[in-house]
């Protein structure tokens, strides 16, 4: 994957960025090493009308539709000082577990698109598998491409431009739809804050079904 800093080659297993000393240990201690469950499209400052959020659910059905090894998530909220977008959009894709239509779909083939509502910012992540098709030039250029959009707080119309961009992007490859914050770890308070849940603390028990339902 890509440093979310500089944008440099960072080994799966790296601690640590060799070109700009990001530390991956760092935003671990912050939001948890912990797989969390998110919805494909996470709307936690409530910047989306119902009808944005059941048009982009169209939309991301349709780009998993084009591209059936990959998936497309969304998560728009207010974040903290202490976390960017990118740095966000980076540990999501090594941590969140995607409710999408196909729950086996591998991280590898994920974006995540990260909307930070009160900056009016965005970051898009590609797993390791796409990183490889598409540069961080060409992932500046669709941002390039939004920013107007989120100047406006047109949210709902920045996520479609995204995801219809990208997926200009990868159509043409062919192939491709083949394919140190102050205060320490952060706390399951602080992940719902973000609307985020572990798996752990998600995890419901399964009732007990009678013979006669």
């Amino acid at each position: 994957m890509n440093c979310p800093h500089c944008s440099a080659s960072l080994a799966p297993d790296a601690d640590e960025c060799c070109n700009c000393r990001f530390s991956v240990r760092a935003i671990r201690s912050l939001l948890g090493a912990e797989w969390v469950r998110l919805e494909r499209l996470t709307d936690n400052s409530n910047s989306l009308s119902l009808k944005e959020q059941r048009h982009l659910e169209v939309v991301l059905d349709e780009f998993e539709r084009t591209f059936p090894q990959c998936f497309f998530a969304v998560y728009i909220g207010v974040l903290p000082p202490m976390i960017t977008a990118r740095d966000l959009g980076f540990w999501l894709i090594n941590h969140g577990a995607f409710h999408t239509q196909e729950i086996a779909k591998r991280n590898d083939f994920g974006c995540a698109l990260v909307i930070d509502e009160s900056r009016q910012l965005a970051a898009l992540t590609l797993g390791y598998a796409l990183e490889s098709h598409v540069n961080e030039a060409e992932l500046r250029q669709i941002l390039t491409q939004v920013s107007g959009s989120l100047k406006n707080r047109q949210f709902g119309s920045a996520v479609e431009q995204s995801v219809v961009l990208l997926g200009k992007k990868l159509s043409r490859l062919g192939k491709a739809v083949r394919l140190d914050a102050g205060r320490g770890r952060w706390t399951a308070a602080d992940l719902d804050g973000l609307g985020l849940q572990t798996l752990r603390s998600a995890h419901q028990p399964s009732r007990a079904v009678g013979k006669g339902a």
